[in-house]
């Protein structure tokens, strides 16, 4: 009897089964229409207005994080009254939403550049060295972004956030499993999608770490991690 799936893997091992291996695409990993887009026929909103409230939100939550965060201190930031931001945003959570699908969108073009390095080694398990690379350019990036370190927080902190972070794991574990399944007879590949599954959240939770934890250094944390990641990649392929 096959194996179910969790939702979101099986476009994945789907595509698999006839397609050859392919770098994953950027367009794939951000294509996603904005919570607030009006039906088909609707006049379309302007960009920049709302543009200007989302990089007000992540320069407020980058002073005072996403607790003190109000649609008022938004506006003020961004110099609009509230009913421009209600025209909109229906709340701040649905701000921090956009602001985090941004960041995260951002976030997995940079991965797609370490995955068509990975792909190119013809390796299952990707070198420590390059492991503990993708961990300090992830870092360093969301450290660089207005907001960004608030903004991983609440994906972890805040229940109506969940999908967002859930989803973007699990793009990234098809990312990798479309890179590994090669490794791995097909019977075997819904272990496979769900042991990458479980690497990619540990990662996450490095993640997290480094901008949590100040009794352990940045480079320790990376480094262990990686060591831990080196040690489940090489035994992450599953034979017959």
């Amino acid at each position: 009897m096959r194996k179910k799936l969790p939702s979101g893997s099986a476009d994945a091992i789907g595509n698999a089964r006839t397609t050859q291996v392919e770098k994953p695409s950027p367009t794939r990993a951000t294509k996603r229409k904005p919570a607030t887009s009006k039906a088909k026929g609707a006049s379309a909103r302007p960009t920049t207005g709302r543009e200007k409230l989302v990089r007000a939100a992540a320069e407020v939550l980058a002073d005072v994080g996403f607790e003190k965060l109000t649609s008022n201190a938004i506006c003020a930031r961004a110099g609009v009254t509230p009913p421009t931001f209600y025209h909109y945003f229906k709340d701040k959570y649905e701000v921090l939403e956009e602001l985090a699908e941004q960041l995260l969108g951002k976030q997995n073009e940079e991965f797609d550049v370490w995955l068509a390095d990975y792909a190119s080694r013809q390796e299952a398990a990707p070198p420590l060295e390059m492991i503990e690379r993708w961990f300090f350019t992830a870092a360093d990036f969301v450290s660089k972004e207005p907001g960004g370190i608030w903004t991983i927080r609440a994906l972890r902190a805040l229940p109506n956030l969940s999908h967002v972070r859930l989803s973007w794991q699990r793009r990234y574990t098809d990312q990798i499993f479309n890179v590994t399944r090669r490794f791995t007879p097909e019977s075997a590949w819904p272990l496979l999608w769900s042991r990458i599954r479980i690497v990619v959240e540990f990662s996450y939770v490095v993640d997290e770490l480094v901008y949590e934890e100040d009794r352990i250094t940045r480079e320790t944390t990376i480094r262990e991690a990686a060591r831990m990641i080196h040690s489940l990649f090489k035994d992450i392929t599953v034979a017959e």
